[in-house]
């Protein structure tokens, strides 16, 4: 049976390696401050000051837990900050519209502020316009383009072990190649979208079709007890791929070579989508369809809000797909009724274990009584050289650690030698050779229910199938979880966890 081993980073590396950026360069700051005070005040004194504004410092920005105090006093300033300049609450524009302006206090946003500046490609009067491009450009990162496409996901039930195995494979060559030097997707998210089964259709389809004979009603009603019975078990799986263009200057060369503008950039994006459902047909992933403005919205708007059915489209666009909400430190509340709170999982909340084909089906099958709920994998391609030479340091530095532990007597506690075997395996795996490309990749799942004291209950259910999927631990991202249930829509969004 072909397995994996997914965890094993369990720890930064390096010197610092537990501090994050900002941590080490107010750390490298605090140095200079100390060995100026040293000059300033004299040998003793200004030896005592220095060390106490390091070991200060120190203290500030390690990390104690999940967060530093200073990065746990900058979420609790920035939290408030938002709340007080009205940006943890969203009105729709339509229900703005419609209300008494008496009614309304605080700012007013056209599109809620965690999505940032993004807004639909405009290819009006194009051989495209038919596509529904979205055009990301916010600062500090490189635009891109995203754009949607839906698939019938790997097929369940009576399969055998093999069959889930052929498909792990053709999946991973899936993304072998495009992560391959030429293509210009480069990351991909995939999104499982889970809500309890609706017996309604099929009810209707039924009764369409039952015989008006007598004597056939105890037969009904054993049926509609059944439909009863599953249906607190029974659920809807749709699944999608997103495909995430970064706009780079060989982008740009090769658009133009299509056309001017934002036409040549969807003739582009165009070719690539082809060549994705090409390996998305051979890797199992069924019947992909890339979605159009109102089919694309209409998923944005019923994972904001489940009492939209995801295939009633007509008439939803960008501008009014995005739901009210208020913003709680816990979860946020959309439309007054349905709660959703959001987890990521952090770098060293999967186990080091091998895992089979079938190794996250507890988290997305068996939650019982159904969950509303999302999962979201977001994965940036890396070039094999890249990944090659990453894996081959962080070899040499983990077995650097290893050794230099042995030769001062330390005993591990395991982590060098967990750090060290996940190094080796990635370095194993990208061999000259082997077709394997690196990834960076990042997962979130976002729960929903209708109300406070049920959103618990099903976080708690959701927490107990994850620990039955290898995933140790989830991070709910409390007092952002706004801006983190974005990482669970089809905009590309959710490597960077802050």
């Amino acid at each position: 049976m072909r397995i994996s081993v997914l965890g094993g980073e369990i720890s930064r590396r390096g010197l610092l390696g537990s501090l994050s950026t900002p941590a080490t360069v107010a750390l490298g700051v605090a140095g200079v401050i100390a060995f100026v005070l040293w000059l300033a005040v004299g040998d003793v004194a200004g030896a005592i000051s220095g060390f106490a504004v390091l070991a200060g410092t120190y203290g500030v920005v390690r990390p104690w837990g999940r967060r530093s105090i200073a990065a746990q006093v900058l979420w609790s300033w920035r939290w408030r900050r938002r709340r007080i300049r009205g940006e943890t609450t969203f009105l729709a524009p339509h229900v703005a519209r419609e209300s008494d302006p008496g009614d309304l206090f605080g700012p007013l946003w056209a599109l809620p502020t965690p999505l940032g500046r993004v807004e639909p490609l405009d290819l009006r009067g194009t051989a495209w316009e038919h596509m529904f491009i979205l055009w990301h450009h916010n600062p500090g990162e490189r635009s891109y383009l995203s754009v949607l496409m839906e698939v019938q996901g790997q097929a369940s039930g009576l399969r055998a072990e093999r069959a889930y195995e052929v498909a792990s494979v053709r999946y991973g060559v899936l993304l072998s190649q495009l992560g391959k030097a030429g293509s210009f997707l480069r990351g991909l998210q995939q999104i499982n979208r889970i809500v309890p089964h609706d017996p309604a259709p099929h009810r209707d389809f039924i009764s369409q079709r039952l015989s008006t004979r007598p004597g056939l009603e105890p037969l009904i009603e054993s049926y509609e007890e059944l439909i009863d019975l599953t249906a607190s078990t029974a659920e809807q799986h749709r699944n999608y791929l997103v495909a995430r263009f970064p706009l780079t200057s060989e982008f740009y060369d090769e658009a133009r070579s299509h056309d001017d503008g934002p036409a040549g950039w969807a003739a582009l994006v165009r070719d690539e989508l082809a060549r994705m459902a090409d390996l998305a047909v051979r890797a199992e992933l069924t019947r992909p369809q890339v979605l159009g403005e109102q089919r694309t919205c209409a998923v944005l708007r019923s994972l904001q809000d489940p009492r939209w059915p995801i295939d009633q489209h007509e008439g939803v666009r960008w501008e009014t797909c995005w739901q009210s909400y208020t913003t709680e430190p816990d979860y946020i509340v959309v439309n007054d009724e349905w709660h959703t709170r959001t987890a990521f999982l952090p770098r060293d909340g999967i186990a080091p274990a091998p895992l089979g084909p079938r190794w996250l089906a507890p988290l997305l099958t068996a939650v019982t009584p159904s969950v509303i709920r999302t999962l979201s994998v977001r994965m940036e391609f890396v070039p094999d050289r890249v990944a090659r030479a990453r894996a081959r340091a962080d070899v040499a530095q983990d077995g650097a650690s290893l050794l230099g532990d042995a030769k001062k007597g330390r005993v591990d506690d395991g982590t060098d030698a967990t750090m060290l075997s996940a190094s080796q395996r990635r370095l194993h795996d990208l061999a000259p050779g082997s077709g394997h490309q690196g990834v960076d990749w990042s997962m979130a799942i976002s729960v929903t229910a209708a109300g406070a004291a049920e959103l618990r209950r099903a976080c708690m259910r959701v927490a107990n199938e994850a620990a039955q999927s290898a995933l140790t631990e989830l991070w709910w991202q409390d007092r952002a979880q706004d801006a983190a249930v974005i990482a669970t829509y089809p905009l590309a969004r959710g490597m960077a966890v802050a």
